[in-house]
Order: structure tokens, then sequence, then C-alpha cells
């Protein structure tokens, strides 16, 4: 991205005016016109109750397609969740295990993304692990793991601790050719990096708006595909997932043939609207321009680190990483962030060292000077 584009849309973000903000990867800050869409919801709501129902509604059904379009999905196979957790629970508890089956996970995945998996073990579940290698996944070590009882792979896009990205299109070609399902916690890539479920052959995806899509939290974007929404029984049910949903004194229960018999009950309208408001600011950016602009920023810290002598838990090679770099020193990681954020720098720490997480607004200059600041926490000369 061009200096000036980054500078006009810096004003979106005020947190620029106090802070360094590196920590995408973790709970990011909203824009101005998220902020704007959500304060413009709560005053429609206070002022004119449920008679602005039939308007929002059609502003649901438009912000429902921009996620859709964002995964390269159709319309029925998106449904709205609570967070990544929710989404994968959705699959994890609603398809139909038998004892002796087997799923395949990371064995460093974020808990979100381990914990759904590991609760099936009462059902007589087994979780199988793929081992990392120097924090990558290889997938020579996926297929060893795959047996004739093995129903399911899932898998993050991007690795919350050093940022490691996965060769989606051709893990989920290795699911196709295995006869497994391919589920995908796409929380730390959705945002910044393409997705496209139907050429990554994914069957399942789960994500929350907080990190890289800038929105607010406690609302997330669910993916079914198609053909494979009855296959899983939901878990939850309430009035919205049948579909005479507003035949309240005639109750029929049929359940919905789309991805929308996951939303069991009211919807968050409002977290809804300000993750709109998020999607619609990315895409006026583009998600290639934000791509080839955070991988940017992640060469300089990669470059800065290495002047310093500093271990880099990351890959450097662009394809094989997300926004998130990791780096390791003689320091302490907790008493560094610590400091850091005293001096107004937002990292956190992750696999042992200082993560480094920036977005399409941040810049070099703010890179530069984050580590300028380390070298002087640290009292040593770059």
């Amino acid at each position: 991205m061009e200096k000036d584009d980054v500078d006009k849309y810096r004003n979106e973000f005020p947190i620029t005016g106090r802070f360094v903000y590196l920590d995408h990867a973790g709970v990011a800050p909203i824009s101005r016109r998220v902020e704007k869409a959500i304060c413009g919801f709560l005053s429609e709501s206070a002022e004119n109750g449920a008679f602005l129902y039939p308007q929002w509604f059609r502003k649901i059904v438009d912000i429902r397609k921009k996620c859709a379009d964002l995964l390269r999905a159709e319309t029925d196979e998106v449904a709205f969740v609570r967070s990544t957790s929710h989404g994968l629970s959705i699959v994890a508890e609603g398809m139909a295990w038998n004892q002796g089956d087997n799923v395949i996970i990371y064995e460093k995945e974020f808990p979100s993304n381990r914990y759904p998996w590991e609760h099936l073990r009462r059902k007589g579940v087994e979780v199988r692990t793929i081992p990392s290698r120097e924090g990558r996944i290889m997938l020579d070590d996926i297929e060893q793991q795959v047996d004739a009882r093995t129903r399911l792979l899932s898998i993050s896009s991007v690795q919350f601790t050093n940022g490691f990205r996965m060769d989606l299109k051709r893990t989920g070609d290795l699911c196709r050719k295995k006869g497994m399902l391919f589920c995908v916690d796409a929380i730390q890539s959705l945002g910044v990096i393409p997705m496209d479920v139907d050429a990554f052959n994914i069957d399942f995806l789960a994500a929350d708006a907080h990190k890289w899509l800038l929105g607010p939290e406690g609302i997330g974007i669910f993916f079914c595909r198609r053909g494979l929404t009855e296959v899983i029984e939901p878990a939850l049910v309430g009035w919205k997932s049948v579909q005479q949903q507003f035949e309240f004194e005639r109750p029929q229960f049929d359940l919905k043939k789309d991805a929308q018999r996951f939303e069991e009950g009211s919807l968050n309208v409002m977290g809804i609207i300000g993750l709109g408001a998020a999607i619609e600011l990315l895409n006026e950016v583009g998600i290639e321009n934000i791509e080839e602009q955070v991988l940017g920023l992640g060469d300089v810290i990669i470059e800065e680190a290495e002047r310093r002598g500093f271990e880099i838990k990351t890959p450097r090679e662009r394809s094989a990483r997300g926004g998130n770099v990791t780096v390791c020193g003689p320091f302490d990681p907790d008493a560094l962030r610590n400091a850091l954020r005293e001096k107004g720098i937002m990292v956190n720490v992750r696999a042992g060292g200082v993560r480094i997480s920036p977005h399409f607004y941040n810049t070099k200059e703010e890179i530069v000077f984050c580590f300028k600041e380390l070298d002087r926490i640290l009292d040593r000369e770059p």
C-alpha cells in the first residue's frame, strides 16, 4: 500500500493517536466506522425500539452476503455465531460419532480448536495430534495419522504462537483424497489473507471478528458447506432453528435446511452490524492489499530482529506466515511486553517470545520505533 493510502486509513483508527498497537493477533481495536455503526444502532434502538426491526433485518441479510463473499461461499452456507469456539463446537457436537472414530489436530493448537475435540473422548472418539516441526506442520505428518476411522481434520489457517501459515489448498486436497472432513479455525487469517472455502475444499470454518477482521468481540462467522448442513445435528435449538420461525402459536419442529439452523435464538444484531462495518472497511482497502501491507511489515519485524541477533520463531518466507511474528532473545518476554505496554506499545507473548502482529494501518516507522524502545528497555545498542 502507498503511504498516502495508509495515512488516510490511520484516521479510521483513533488508537493511533495515543498508542502503537501491534497485537491484532490478540484483540484488535475497532475503527471509527465500526464505532459509528454500533452507536448508530444503539441510538436507533433507544429511539425506535422494534419499529426498525425490518430495516435491521435487511442489514443482516446484506451483511450475511458480505461474509459469504469474504469466504467465497454461498449465503446459505453462513451462520452468525458467538465465537470461534461456538462455531467449532457446532461441528464437534453435531456430528454422528461412533466409538473408535478419530479426529486429527495439531499438538500446539489454540484451546478453541482443541477442547471441543478432546471433549469427544467421552463418546469414545480418539484425538490424534500432529507433531510440531520447529513450529511448522507437515502434510506427511498429517497423512501418517490417517486411517480408515479418521473422520475429520481440524487445523488453524495460521498458528497463534508463531504465525505459521497452513497451505490450505494442499491440506484440503489431502482431506478429499483421504475421505475425511476438513475444518478450519480461521480467526488468525480472516481479514488479512484471502480465503476461498471452495478452492481449498473446506467443509467447516469458524472465525470471530475481534482479531484481523477488526470487528467487535462476541460475534463470529461459521461456514458449513452446502450438502453437509443436515449432517450436523444442532446441539442447541430454539425458535430460529426451524423453517416456520415466526409461527409462534403453531409450532412445528422442522429444522431449516441451511446454515441458519445453527442460529438457535435472537441474533446479536448490534454485533452483526459492527461486523458488517468492519468488513466494509476491509473490502474498501482490499484483502490482497492488506495482505501485501501486513506481510511487508512482517519483513520489517524480521529485519529489525535479525539486526539485533534475536531468534525468529516465525517462518521468514511470506508464503508460510500470516500477520504475527514471534521473536526471542536474551530477555524475559513477559517483562519486556509489560515494559513496552507502559510505553504505549501493545504486543503480546507467545511461544516463549514477544509476538508482534501489525495490521494494514500500521507503519514501518512504528515497527522501528517499537524496536528502538525495546533497545532502551534492555539498555543495549541495536
